[in-house]
């Protein structure tokens, strides 16, 4: 991750949040903001098998616990898609969930996926038509101005869940600082029993009890003959959710980091440490499932990589018990 001259960041969501959070006060710093957050956002279906929300929902919640208000508006039509333009007028940036499919610059999904991905939008120009459109992505990083009839099937063909979003600093809030509930809050979302979401610790062990289940599930996407991705069963929505989390960790590494760097959280570089191991590992999972998914059942490499799943997924599991005990310890210290 950088930020200058501009942040910019792997995951969509938080690069595109960070450059909103900038638009609206400048000297806030993004990673005591969004980094605030360890929700996995996962909870286990009827089926007993693990489902994801969109990590909208906790990185909202963040911005709450900040004095911030992400508001939210569906995109279902031109005429709110209109409106979204519109409100430029009065924000200096709005972000937007958009097809990916429909998306020129973003090759990584153009024509490929139905994926939401979040940018940024600045400075609508009605008279020529045009928006200044701002992918933060380190992948894809992207920053001119479009035609805003080129955005418009990103937005509104097909239900996606296109959205678009404004961020607004709450009157005479506070900023939010560690207590001994915040750090609780992190802890219990790390290795404790969840909240609205499930644990870490309970999202990995439910991963590794049902390794195989989960393997078939990536390995039998269905897509179209064209490659095409049309379904958005177990599967997809697993290496989503992996995907996810292992950006949430990350940017919690990064948020402890600058306490410790202030001296809220003075020399606690293990506890830094066991966040930013458990994304990694996590990650890793993640890329050899993918990997396996398109394996053929007689490569001689599958049985190496199978081997090393449970071992990495035992790790991360305890580094984020690790994390939470000593995150519980630090929010007993503070009462």
């Amino acid at each position: 991750m950088t930020q200058a001259p501009l942040f910019t960041d792997s995951s969509c969501y938080h690069a595109a949040f960070a450059a909103l959070l900038h638009a609206a006060e400048p000297h806030a710093d993004p990673f005591l903001v969004l980094g605030n957050n360890a929700a996995t956002a996962a909870r286990l279906a009827d089926d007993g098998l693990l489902r994801f929300s969109d990590p909208l929902e906790p990185l909202t919640s963040t911005f709450t616990r900040h004095g911030y208000e992400l508001r939210q508006h569906p995109v279902t039509s031109e005429r709110e898609w209109q409106a979204a333009l519109d409100a430029l007028s009065t924000t200096p940036a709005i972000a937007i969930a958009a097809d990916a499919f429909h998306l020129p610059h973003y090759w990584v999904g153009h024509r490929t996926s139905h994926a939401l991905h979040v940018v940024v939008l600045r400075d609508y120009d009605e008279a020529t038509g045009t928006v200044r459109l701002l992918d933060p992505g380190e992948v894809v990083f992207h920053d001119e101005r479009v035609p805003v009839d080129q955005l418009t099937p990103a937005m509104c063909e097909g239900r996606a869940g296109q959205a678009w979003m404004r961020l607004v600093p709450v009157p005479d809030r506070r900023p939010a600082r560690p207590d001994a509930g915040s750090l609780l809050d992190l802890s219990r979302a790390l290795s404790g029993t969840g909240s609205a979401w499930m644990s870490g610790t309970s999202l990995v062990q439910a991963l590794h009890s049902d390794l195989d289940v989960y393997l078939d599930a990536v390995g039998n996407r269905p897509r179209a003959a064209d490659g095409t991705q049309q379904d958005w069963g177990l599967g997809p929505w697993l290496l989503l959710g992996l995907w996810w989390y292992h950006h949430t960790l990350r940017w919690l590494a990064g948020h402890l980091g600058t306490l410790a760097a202030d001296g809220t959280l003075a020399g606690r570089g293990d506890l830094i440490e066991a966040v930013d191991r458990a994304s990694r590992d996590l990650l890793v999972v993640r890329n050899l499932m993918m990997r396996l998914g398109v394996m053929a059942a007689d490569d001689k490499r599958t049985a190496t990589f199978r081997g090393q799943l449970r071992p990495r997924l035992e790790l991360a599991r305890d580094n984020l018990a690790a994390a939470g005990t000593a995150l519980a310890t630090l929010a007993e210290e503070k009462r």
